[in-house]
């Protein structure tokens, strides 16, 4: 066996380390320092939309220390933080509890360009491909853990722009499920579940008795009776007594809505007005959802209850 002395010899023959020493010795230091990489870093990206039409332009970025996940957020955050003030954070589950956000991202982009970031489960997704993996709900967990590690790391990016006092769950179809998971979480200040609902299921870790566990407001945006989650909504809508509740259906949707539309169509819309209002108190989403000002929303019906104003 050989020992630290031997070691040593072995990594310095001589007093003068030559060329190739050198270059040995500054692949060992490179490879220490990289596998040590705790604060963000984005080492690959997309762009969908053209940067989507918000006022930051968005990008889908992988984390170097979040390999398994893709952020979708403004491309400068700088920017964008000293404009909104640092900005809020949504985990989202995809369709399928999958393993890939590529059939969500338009509607990601749009949100994150719009200044939110979102962290979606999955690795980035560089082109179509049919989903190969479900995942677990805590993934959902492990990436508010993520980024509130991020946030109080100096060295972060996020360390000035992420608001993590602003968490949104959100998901959808069984995506949805791993929402209603999730948003036990105390962090979880308010969930999005998209065409999902959990009516008489058990999915993901959740079930109607895990609706009580819901402490923020909670919006389902679904795709009318043409949606197969349709009615699984509406039963949540019923029993959720406790916590404030709003359905908003687009009558012709079905279950993708508009998801694979330019810049996400209606449902990135009608999600910003719900985040707008909940995490940037913007008033014109109370309109929507509590005074069913749809003149901006054609084909839209909302309905909502137990809030403060209703």
């Amino acid at each position: 066996m050989t020992s630290e002395n031997n070691r040593g010899s072995i990594l310095f023959p001589y007093h003068q380390p030559n060329e190739c020493m050198k270059k040995l010795l500054f692949a060992v230091c490179l490879f220490c320092s990289t596998g040590s990489i705790t604060n963000a870093q984005v080492v690959d990206l997309k762009v969908i939309d053209n940067g989507s039409s918000g006022p930051y332009k968005a990008i889908a970025a992988k984390e170097a220390t979040l390999p398994d996940f893709t952020v979708y957020r403004p491309k400068d955050l700088t920017v964008a933080s000293k404009a909104e003030g640092k900005l809020p954070v949504i985990v989202f589950g995809n369709g399928g509890c999958s393993n890939t956000s590529i059939t969500h991202e338009k509607v990601l982009s749009e949100i994150a360009s719009h200044g939110y970031i979102i962290i979606a489960v999955g690795p980035l997704p560089k082109e179509p491909r049919v989903p190969d993996a479900s995942t677990p709900s805590k993934m959902l967990i492990d990436a508010i853990d993520w980024m509130i590690a991020q946030s109080k790391d100096k060295n972060s990016e996020y360390f000035q722009s992420a608001d993590t006092n602003k968490i949104a769950a959100a998901g959808q179809s069984c995506g949805g499920a791993q929402v209603v998971y999730a948003s036990a979480d105390p962090r979880v200040k308010s969930s999005i579940m998209f065409n999902s609902g959990m009516g008489e299921m058990t999915m993901a870790g959740a079930s109607k008795e895990s609706l009580k566990k819901l402490h923020a407001p909670i919006v389902y945006i679904i795709g009318g009776p043409s949606d197969v989650a349709f009615a699984n909504a509406q039963l949540d809508y019923d029993r959720l007594t406790h916590v404030p509740v709003a359905v908003a259906g687009l009558g012709n949707g079905g279950h993708m809505g508009t998801f694979g539309v330019e810049f996400g169509g209606s449902f990135s819309k009608i999600a910003l007005k719900w985040l707008d209002w909940q995490f940037k108190a913007k008033s014109s989403g109370a309109e929507v959802f509590l005074e069913n000002d749809l003149t901006n929303f054609p084909g839209w019906t909302v309905k909502a209850k137990n809030f403060a104003s209703k």
